[in-house]
């Protein structure tokens, strides 16, 4: 396996931590976005942000 410069490490680096960064502030996000998207299944109300605030 090649050496990797300095450089190359820390751009590695960063591109790791962003990467974290995005799936830990996002995951939740979308899956309430895909949630609400979807819809509810047949037979259960529809989903709303203030039935969120009240469960």
């Amino acid at each position: 396996m090649p050496e990797l410069s300095k450089e190359a490490k820390q751009r590695l680096q960063k591109v790791f931590k962003c990467g974290q960064f995005t799936i830990r502030w996002g995951f939740i996000p979308l899956v309430l976005y895909l949630g609400f998207k979807r819809g509810a299944d047949p037979g259960m109300p529809e989903p709303s942000v203030l039935s969120l605030l009240w469960g």
